[in-house]
């Protein structure tokens, strides 16, 4: 396989082969297995766990030997998202990789960076024999991104230092910190009744928008095309009748929609739909016309079999409409800091129910309290058979062994 990166660089080849081997949240198990051999090779001390989390242990230095040993810690699993039109398998497959005007890309998906570029730092370490170092102890720890539980299942006994460095980001550059967020998943049911429909059939399609992680993109305002879609459909609605046939949008919890497609049917006439719909993507256009350049909108007929309840199509986009999306707190403190928030990140039909994921994030025990209030009153309106992960609490990070 062609070389993209510099692999004079050592980092540069520890993250190169890192996009050659599968390794999304909870299927980490190849990348686990590359980790245990990279130690074999190097006769380097080696404790694997069950669920893949890896430690290497390496000794001091010549010189260092009584320096106190530095914990390293950096996740190896990834997001796995990809554009609508791309066949990779996140399951199999090579990431793509290529170098545009300066910058490393992954066509069509997720890069991994985060936490590749960690993970690769860590192994330039342990690879180098010239290193001035302390004894270290190199933490790798699996699906991070779906609730931080490989750094649960750590064993305190196996980590003999008592500095830690995580290598996940933080601080752009000018600090180091070691913190997380408390979370939770919510997760509503609506029920669907079924029936023939005489209307003429359409089909939204919302896309081109630029995504990204839930955490740390969530402040930026980039549109989420799962709202984006609603809001059109309550602007259809405004004019004339409409009635949902299927919506699909969003494939993460920890991912910001970049695409959504619903079908309908509606009495209005062509014309009229692309008229409406052009006219609220224009609008909404031009508010993200610095954040998502890219979006884009169209409406094009379509064969739908079957559609909903009336009553239950509008209720479904007035949820929709009026659902929290996006940053809700920021800090006072650290500028830039968004303490609170909620991801609209995954709608799905079947034949007789739509499934909403909402991700929310909360600094403090209150801030996810308060969201997760919100939700439960909002279920209770609109007759949503919802429920809520436990997730992480703010509290809980107190139970990881670092």
């Amino acid at each position: 396989m062609r070389e993209v990166l510099d692999w004079s660089k050592p980092y540069h080849r520890f993250f190169e082969e890192m996009t050659r081997i599968p390794h999304g949240s909870c299927n980490e198990k190849q990348y686990s297995g590359y980790l245990a051999a990279f130690a074999r090779e190097r006769n380097l001390a080696c404790r694997q766990y069950d669920i893949g989390n890896v430690i290497i242990y390496k000794d001091a230095s010549p010189g260092y030997e009584d320096h106190p040993a530095v914990v390293l810690q950096s996740h190896i699993d990834m997001v796995c998202e990809k554009v609508p039109d791309c066949g990779h398998d996140f399951e199999r497959d090579p990431l793509d990789i290529y170098v545009e005007k300066g910058w490393l890309r992954a066509r069509g998906t997720t890069l991994g960076a985060d936490d590749g570029t960690g993970v690769a730092y860590m192994l330039s370490i342990l690879a180098d024999q010239e290193a001035e170092h302390p004894p270290l102890e190199c933490v790798f720890t699996v699906q991070e991104e779906v609730g931080l539980n490989g750094a649960f299942a750590l064993e305190p006994e196996d980590l003999k230092g008592r500095r830690y460095i995580s290598l996940d980001d933080g601080g752009g550059g000018a600090v180091t910190t070691i913190t997380s967020a408390g979370g939770m998943r919510w997760q509503g049911t609506f029920s669907i009744h079924r029936k023939p429909c005489a209307e003429k059939g359409y089909r939204l399609v919302i896309g081109g928008l630029q995504g990204g992680h839930s955490g740390e993109c969530i402040g930026q305002e980039r549109g989420n095309a799962v709202k984006i879609c609603g809001r059109i459909l309550n602007a259809l609605e405004r004019e004339g009748a409409l009635t949902l046939s299927s919506m699909e949008g969003g494939s993460k919890d920890n991912a910001i929609p970049r695409d959504c497609q619903a079908e309908f049917v509606s009495a209005m006439d062509y014309e009229t739909i692309g008229r409406i719909v052009q006219s609220a993507a224009s609008s909404i256009g031009e508010e993200y016309r610095y954040s998502d350049p890219g979006l884009t909108v169209s409406a094009v007929e379509a064969e739908v079999e079957g559609c909903w309840d009336h009553d239950e199509s509008r209720r479904f986009l007035d949820f929709l409409l009026i659902c929290p999306n996006g940053m809700r707190r920021r800090s006072m403190n650290l500028a830039g800091l968004t303490t609170a928030s909620e991801n609209l990140a995954v709608v799905r039909t079947a034949k007789d129910q739509a499934a909403v994921t909402i991700s929310l994030r909360g600094a403090g025990e209150s801030y996810l309290d308060e969201m997760a209030e919100e939700l439960r009153i909002l279920s209770g309106i609109y007759g949503i058979d919802a429920k809520e992960s436990s997730g992480i609490r703010p509290g809980d990070m107190r139970r990881i062994p670092i």
